[in-house]
């Protein structure tokens, strides 16, 4: 199956939507519209009669923004939407552990904001360093078992970090790890026009790989909005 967002230049991007079966890794630089990308998936699924079990490990809740996209108070879709919300990398690993228990047979899409966040913070001592990272690869190998066995969406959301050879290009949080199990790499940018965003589809590669994206309070529009007088 093929969830679409109803944003017609991200589906396209995304060949059809977002697939069941496969591990979808979105990675963008802060205020890129990760979080609003997903949350155009969770409006859409709410839509179809699906649900979604949002794992938050950001600080801020995702709530408010979504009754922003869906016109709705969280109220009326909250029996469609359960928020999981792990205050630790270590607490992350037991919730994805246990993720299959929370599953209901309408629900087809599980999306994690951002599964390297805790991760990272961790990472100031060196001593448990090559733990941390075996451990962020076991939580995403779960993952991606998790949406071929069960036949369901899994989407990613992923920090960067600044690359070497230049200035104003980055790199996903543990890439390797994400690169390994990911089926679809998708990155945003923040571009110079107001809300403007630049979306490119890295893995596959293909035709109708990349696009121009803006930031509204409905979520994200392929149509540049009108700037007022």
């Amino acid at each position: 199956m093929i969830l679409p967002s109803g944003v017609s230049l991200l589906d396209r991007i995304l060949e059809g939507g977002l697939h069941t079966g496969f591990f979808t890794h979105v990675y963008g630089d802060a205020a890129s519209g990760k979080t609003t990308l997903a949350l155009q998936f969770v409006s859409n699924a709410h839509r179809l009669n699906f649900g979604t079990i949002y794992v938050n490990s950001e600080n801020t809740s995702p709530v408010k923004r979504l009754e922003q996209i869906t016109a709705k108070s969280f109220s009326e879709i909250e029996n469609k939407v359960k928020i999981l919300a792990p205050k630790g990398f270590d607490e992350q690993g037991a919730l994805i552990d246990d993720l299959e228990l929370y599953l209901r047979a309408d629900m087809k899409l599980v999306i994690v904001d951002t599964l390297t966040r805790y991760y990272r913070l961790e990472l100031e001592d060196k001593k448990t360093n090559y733990a941390k990272h075996r451990e962020l690869n076991r939580q995403a190998g779960l993952l991606k078992g998790l949406a071929r066995n069960k036949d369901i969406v899994v989407l990613v959301l992923n920090q960067v970090r600044a690359q070497i050879k230049g200035f104003d290009d980055f790199e996903p949080v543990a890439k390797n790890i994400l690169d390994f199990w990911s089926d679809y790499t998708i990155k945003l940018r923040v571009a110079q026009g107001t809300g403007e965003r630049i979306i490119q589809r890295i893995v596959p590669e293909g035709e109708y790989s990349d696009g121009r994206l803006y930031l509204i309070e409905r979520g994200l529009s392929p149509e540049k909005p009108h700037e007022k007088e």
